[in-house]
């Protein structure tokens, strides 16, 4: 059995690179039946998936150690080759769209394939090669500099991810002071945030207007795979966000306060939903012990898969100085192994990503046997609701994790995904605002971040906290630097998540088998049409609000 560590990674030259994949266009552009193309086609899949494991391993143990100078050039490296290589793919994929065998080739691929392939084209253009390779270097930029922070508290050195274990103490004045040091680090280096982000906007900006259009926005939304909805949809969303959710996390964070004490909530009080943070017992050890059993009894396709990671070294989840400071999962198709990274801090965060991080891997696990997910996989939305509905749908086996906290997990838990819905729009509306108006100044960024924020999270004051006060808690958030506009994509994920929370307390079972036939879709239907296919509710319609909040003030007896 494969191990990750073993796993030899070698510089994809980039002459080399471009010249096979000229080949292969070549290639399919010269292939004279359907027969031939799709040879091409099995050959060049084998090939792609190959390139794709070594980018990510290099990738992945950047990450783990962002000190590694080895790793650290070789980032760098593929940041300086990777635009020109995805525009050389992207025209591998316009062969798919250009065929004169295109009637041949939708019988046997998804129709969504094709549009979503017309947008990576469309997103690849060799005309912004130059200022994709500033962007990379710019969002690299960012990742060392935010791993690099070192906060010193309670007697340990923590790096910035290693703070928010004590935002969920039990402690107030504890998880105050730990706040004002983290609010201290981005204060420190505000400066540099705001030179990062601001630059960015204007790179991309300039990326979108040498295309043809008046900003980034209709750029970035087919980087996004927005194949589905548009921004007049998620305006709608927003809207309902604030009608509906918005007096629901009231609701549940007034709850949380009167049972706390609290008459005056702040930013450090928003994590905490009970007297006694629910922390998961045992060691790390037992934390992957109870795992195994939960997903073995889940069903053989979970059990079996958990313990071939476990086996093949495909977690990294411990905290450390000099790790990137976030998680994720990302597949290896050559060795059809997914891989996740994260950071344990002892919170119940732990358990929230173990499960989180499991729903990808499951999906990519699946996707490795879709044929045509190496050209065209799931929108990003899609795959939020593989990853949040696993989360809720762990629920049964708590008691593992929990003991006799497991109450107070799940108010947390459901408190954290309904709270997390104003806060992700905030973070959506704020990216658009930035992209719509490109020429505010850091400052006017600043401040448009407190007002969207008060207006969605009324309860809670910044007031006194370095940095956060100025609206700067938005510049701990990876996703605005590093992936614009993917952050709506986990509010509708968690909206849909929230739906299978509810039909699972009434038929786990059948609810199971739902998300299994969810996940089994792959990226071959966008995301509303899998809603539909599955019987679930739509986001962009006023009644699924109404339905998931009686729901929600059902269950938590609001």
């Amino acid at each position: 059995m494969v191990k990750i560590s073993q796993i030899k990674y070698v510089r994809p030259n980039k002459d080399e690179v471009l010249a096979k994949l000229a080949d292969f266009k070549k290639r399919f552009m010269s292939a004279e039946t359907v027969d031939e193309f799709y040879a091409v086609h099995d050959e060049y899949k084998d090939y792609d998936e190959k390139l794709g494991t070594n980018v990510r391993i290099a990738f992945i143990r950047f990450t783990q150690d962002t000190r590694n100078e080895f790793y650290a050039t070789e980032q760098d490296y593929l940041d300086e080759v990777g635009p020109e290589i995805s525009v050389a793919s992207a025209e591998i994929a316009r062969c798919y769209l250009d065929t004169p065998f295109r009637k041949q080739l939708e019988q046997r691929f998804p129709r969504v394939m094709f549009t979503n392939l017309q947008m990576a084209v469309d997103a690849n253009d060799p005309r912004i090669v130059n200022e994709k390779v500033e962007q990379n270097k710019l969002t690299t930029a960012y990742t060392k500099l935010m791993s690099s922070i070192v906060i010193d508290f309670n007697g340990e050195k923590l790096p910035l991810s290693g703070i928010s274990k004590y935002f969920t103490h039990a402690d107030r004045s504890v998880r105050r002071a730990a706040y004002m040091k983290f609010g201290q680090a981005i204060e420190d280096n505000k400066n540099q945030l705001d030179e990062i982000y601001d630059k960015l906007v204007k790179v991309r900006t300039a990326m979108g207007r040498k295309l043809g259009y008046d900003g980034f926005s209709p750029l970035g939304y087919k980087q996004m795979q927005r194949n589905c909805y548009g921004k007049e949809d998620i305006a709608k969303f927003r809207a309902n966000v604030l009608k509906y959710l918005v007096p629901l996390a009231s609701k549940i964070r007034a709850k949380a306060d009167k049972t706390l004490g609290i008459e005056h909530e702040y930013a450090y009080d928003m994590k905490v939903y009970t007297k006694e943070e629910p922390r998961p017992v045992g060691t790390p050890d037992d934390l992957f012990a109870n795992a195994s059993k939960m997903y073995n009894e889940m069903s053989e396709e979970t059990g079996k898969l958990f313990d071939t990671m476990v086996e093949s070294e495909c977690f990294d989840v411990m905290s450390r100085e000099g790790k990137w400071g976030g998680g994720y999962c990302e597949g290896l198709p050559q060795y059809k192994l997914p891989f996740i990274l994260s950071n344990w801090n002892g919170s119940a965060g732990d358990v929230d990503v173990l499960t989180h991080e499991f729903g990808h891997a499951l999906e990519f696990y699946k996707s490795f046997f879709i044929e045509s997910e190496f050209l065209s996989s799931v929108s990003m939305e899609t795959a939020e609701v593989h990853s949040m509905s696993m989360e809720f749908l762990a629920y049964p086996w708590l008691g593992l994790f929990f003991g006799d906290k497991t109450k107070e997990y799940e108010l947390y838990h459901i408190g954290e995904a309904v709270t997390f819905i104003p806060y992700g729009t905030i973070v959506d509306y704020f990216q658009q605002t930035c992209y719509d108006n490109p020429d505010m100044t850091p400052a006017e960024r600043n401040a448009f971040y407190n007002k969207i924020e008060k207006q969605f999270i009324p309860s809670m004051t910044t007031e006194g906290i370095p940095a956060i006060c100025d609206g700067r808690r938005w510049q701990r958030q990876a996703h605005i630097f590093e992936s614009p506009f993917y952050y709506i994509d986990y509010c509708f994920a968690q909206f849909t998540a929230l739906q299978f929370l509810a039909l699972s307390q009434t038929d786990y079972d059948a609810t199971f088998a739902k998300y299994i036939k969810f996940l089994d879709y792959g990226g071959t239907k966008t995301f509303t049409e899998l809603l539909e296919a599955c019987g679930l509710l739509s986001p962009f319609e006023e009644e699924s609000f109404r339905l998931v909040v009686a729901s929600v003030e059902k269950i938590l007896d609001l």
